[in-house]
């Protein structure tokens, strides 16, 4: 099944954008929640393990500019919902997001890594995939916690906690929602033998 899923982009575009939704219901419902049982107070702007950027992660690994929907529409719906955030000061972080990707991945195949096995399937790698997340994530962050600064008066310690936080949290969801993407794939076809 998830075969025939990946050879359908627009049905792969829509399953990944109810994905991207119910990981971040996820994510406020129980993640978060259990977080800030730890105290941190950071925990209020950025979680140490986000599964949506994971998913944002995956989208644009499978289908490219095909991703944009799922950031641009998505992810600042779900921005306006957890900051109560007007739609224009969503969209900018969104906007970022969607730049973030395709800009770290022409930068590091021109420094000649093939980073996500577009040229040679034998490239991708968890450890290449884990490194241009954190590369996008620590770029994300850096925007971030800048807008923020300017838009909500965010102390400058507080913004490095959140750089912090944001690079983190999403280098992490992205590896626990890369893993169980090559678990299902590997047993999906394991199982088509």
């Amino acid at each position: 099944m998830l075969l025939r899923l990946l050879e359908n982009k627009k049905a792969l575009v829509c399953v990944m954008f109810v994905l991207y939704l119910i990981s971040y219901q996820v994510q406020d419902s129980l993640i978060l929640p259990l977080e800030r049982l730890l105290d941190f107070e950071i925990t209020e702007r950025a979680s140490m393990v986000y599964l949506p950027a994971g998913f944002i992660l995956l989208s644009f690994y499978l289908l490219r500019w095909w991703f944009l929907p799922l950031v641009l529409i998505g992810r600042t719906l779900i921005t306006m919902q957890m900051y109560g955030a007007d739609w224009m000061n969503a969209l900018m972080p969104s906007v970022c997001v969607a730049l973030s990707y395709p800009i770290w991945l022409y930068l590091l195949n021109r420094a000649n890594w093939d980073v996500l096995g577009d040229e040679d399937e034998s490239h991708l790698s968890l450890t290449g995939i884990m490194v241009f997340q954190f590369l996008v994530s620590i770029t994300n962050g850096l925007f971030s916690a800048v807008f923020l600064r300017f838009t909500q008066n965010i102390e400058i310690t507080q913004s490095l906690q959140y750089v912090i936080h944001f690079t983190v949290g999403d280098t992490l969801g992205a590896a626990v929602v890369a893993y169980l993407f090559y678990w299902l794939l590997r047993r999906e076809l394991n199982g088509s033998r």
